[in-house]
């Protein structure tokens, strides 16, 4: 049984729901769920089998569905496209705010009353957890579904999400506090009921995360985004969107064993593939290498083996050490994000590098015709920046062989 724990991160949550997708498409069953924060609040959705809506809801989310703001005056702050009149009246909502003692967080709560449905919680059959800080009593609150008397799973969510900047209310005649400031990622709440395999998804928002410190006999797949999720308050439904397609795509990299550090990359079963396709290097193609990172002509063979690739091993910051499917993958995505060839899909290696090679033909001509003439005026190279010496030998390595 996979127990999945879900980092707290507000807006950032978003991410949560693509790698959920990922999981649910490969049949990976999850048996519980912990979370704080946005992490508890998305989990409560899932176990009550309402991954769909809470889909929906992520990508039509605003500014004003979790505070009682103004999505227009916001979205002005956020891209910084203030007037003088903006300002004034900017002025006078932070004085309101500051009168108020925080935001007013009413359509959250309405929030949960429509999406929440705690009945459907209980009667699941996987385990619900989450944490909240007790300010009134001073403590942590780790708290599984049945240690919450009914009626209450509400609160207990508010509790969890209660940020210092929401306006100062009780629950219940205690003061609370979001639980990300004292565990953000409570995978140790599963390890403590037993579950050997963990699926934890990071945000890696501000909060306190223990380290991942787990038993010998804990297995624990850590998922994280590969890219920017932006900020922790930008509920904005079109950047929900590119969080949750990043989110599924990561998920499917880290179960299906996908390579690639920006793509998304099914390795060879042959592992000699790629020595034999750095066996096929031409000379002529060697010597063009040497001359963009300065190395000494020598037999091409052995320059490349023994001078080039452990030359491109570090300045990729690769151990010297490192595999030839690290190195020729490293390349290959190098040249494909220059070629703007589509990142959010599933390529096998020769397909994406069909589509490098076959792409470099009009590129090469239109943009990087002129290589053999940078190469000739060796006293410019210093000059180059790594980003653009590797792109070079990416080029060179990855041209259509006829």
């Amino acid at each position: 049984m996979y127990g999945l724990v879900l980092e707290g991160g507000g807006a950032k949550g978003s991410y949560h729901i693509g790698v959920y997708k990922a999981l649910k498409e490969l049949g990976i069953e999850i048996s519980g769920i912990t979370g704080t924060s946005i992490g508890a609040l998305n989990g409560a959705m899932i176990v009550q089998n309402d991954y769909e809506r809470c889909y929906d809801l992520w990508c039509d989310i605003t500014y004003s569905m979790v505070a009682d703001v103004d999505d227009e005056d916001i979205d002005k702050i956020m891209q910084l496209k203030l007037v003088k009149e903006d300002l004034s009246f900017l002025k006078e909502k932070i004085k309101t705010l500051i009168v108020g003692r925080g935001l007013d967080i009413t359509p959250l709560k309405d929030l949960l009353d429509v999406y929440i449905d705690e009945e459907k919680i209980r009667n699941s059959k996987m385990d619900f957890g989450m944490v909240a800080i007790n300010l009134s009593q001073r403590k942590p609150l780790y708290s599984f579904i049945e240690d919450i008397p009914k009626g209450e799973l509400k609160n207990y969510l508010m509790a969890s999400a209660y940020l210092p900047i929401f306006k100062s209310e009780k629950i219940n005649g205690e003061r609370f506090l979001d639980g990300g400031f004292y565990d953000n990622l409570p995978f140790k709440m599963l390890v403590e009921r037993g579950y050997k395999d963990l699926i934890l998804i990071r945000t890696h928002a501000m909060g306190y995360t223990r380290k991942i410190d787990l038993p010998l006999d804990v297995n624990a797949k850590i998922i994280s985004p590969s890219d920017n999720i932006g900020k922790s308050y930008e509920y904005d439904g079109n950047k929900a969107k590119s969080n949750i397609e990043l989110g599924y795509y990561d998920g499917l990299k880290a179960i299906k064993g996908l390579k690639g550090n920006r793509y998304y990359i099914c390795p060879e079963d042959n592992k000699d593939y790629y020595l034999e396709f750095f066996l096929s290097i031409k000379e002529e193609e060697v010597r063009k290498m040497e001359k963009i990172l300065k190395l000494p002509e020598m037999y091409y063979r052995r320059s490349l083996f023994e001078h080039i690739i452990p030359k491109i091993c570090s300045m990729i910051a690769m151990d010297r050490d490192c595999s030839y499917e690290e190195i020729f993958i490293y390349l290959l995505e190098k040249k494909a994000e220059y070629l703007k060839i589509e990142r959010f899909e599933i390529y096998d290696v020769k397909n994406l590098l069909s589509l490098v090679e076959d792409s470099a033909i009009d590129v090469d001509k239109e943009e990087l015709g002129t290589l053999d003439k940078i190469i000739e005026k060796v006293d410019i190279l210093p000059v180059l920046n790594k980003e653009s010496i590797l792109l070079q030998i990416a080029n060179i390595i990855f041209r259509r062989r006829d």
